[in-house]
């Protein structure tokens, strides 16, 4: 039992901080756009297949296929999602909500078309080899690693938006857009800035998980629906009830994998984040503002 409790209680915690990096950027378009970016889970795939294609087709090393993979994620980001979507139907909900999804499977099977899961995509960003026992719960170095790089990502953007002025500006903006715009705010340099942040922590969990995590072409929508769940539950747009909601998801993962089975793990944090709406409507913060 006390073994049980450990590995409940480790995985929680590692993979809670994994979650932040999964769902951070989501909540992050969320609460500075206040789009739900159903095509958000693109950039996971991205982030990996992008690496593969330069790394192998193109021959480049590993630190210049992953600055170029971020160049690209930006790009998309900015021109395809930004400029070709969200501006031209931000008033119309219903169709940016389509038009992004369809996004989302356009690139995903343009891909498995490129490189199908028989392509054997292997990523070599095991940075950290082996193995560290935690009480009694073996844990890789690189899991840890990928925890600790959550929460340093988290930590970071949370001090930018509280301690300088950009972060400030962005904040406002979460709160009241036309009061931002009143007192001078450059609402489109905010976008696109909220963009290209949204699109770090994803780039960075694919590197960080790849040597442990399964590489598909359709492995954005597991992750699409974590990073949902967590948004939801912590409050559309919040990071504070991000951070909270990351770590109770990943405590119902958890406690389903190991006291009932893996394959109830999504539909039990589905029935929770339910449970938890019916009772307090808007999640665990408000999603007024962004913090």
């Amino acid at each position: 039992m006390i073994t049980l409790i450990q590995n409940i209680l480790v995985y929680t915690l590692i993979w809670g901080s994994i979650y932040l990096l999964i769902s951070i950027g989501f909540s992050l378009i969320c609460g500075v756009l206040r789009i739900f970016h159903l095509g958000y889970g693109i950039t996971f795939v991205i982030a990996a297949y992008a690496m593969w294609f330069f790394l192998t087709d193109m021959n480049m090393g590993l630190v210049t296929s992953i600055i170029l993979m971020i160049l690209l994620q930006i790009f998309i980001a900015i021109v395809v999602f930004y400029k070709g979507v969200f501006q031209q139907f931000l008033d119309e909900e219903e169709n940016l909500l389509v038009v992004s999804i369809l996004l989302f499977l356009f690139a995903s099977n343009f891909i498995n078309w490129m490189y199908p899961i028989t392509a054997g995509v292997s990523i070599p960003t095991r940075f950290f080899p082996g193995s560290v026992m935690i009480g009694a719960v073996t844990i890789s170095k690189q899991m840890i690693a990928a925890a600790v790089t959550g929460i340093i990502v988290t930590f970071l953007l949370v001090l930018m938006f509280l301690k300088t002025r950009t972060g400030l500006i962005i904040r406002a903006m979460s709160q009241d857009l036309n009061a931002a715009r009143l007192m001078g705010a450059n609402v489109d340099n905010m976008y696109y800035l909220a963009m290209i942040l949204s699109v770090i922590p994803p780039a960075i969990c694919v590197i960080m998980i790849a040597p442990f995590w399964s590489i598909d072409p359709h492995m954005g929508m597991p992750l699409l629906i974590t990073a949902l769940l967590i948004a939801i539950l912590g409050g559309l747009g919040n990071l504070k009830g991000n951070i909270i909601a990351a770590y109770l998801i990943a405590l119902i993962h958890f406690s389903t994998n190991f006291l009932l089975a893996p394959r109830f793990m999504t539909f039990a944090a589905l029935v929770a984040t339910l449970i938890f709406l019916i009772a307090k409507r808007g999640g665990i913060m408000a999603g007024e503002t962004i913090w």
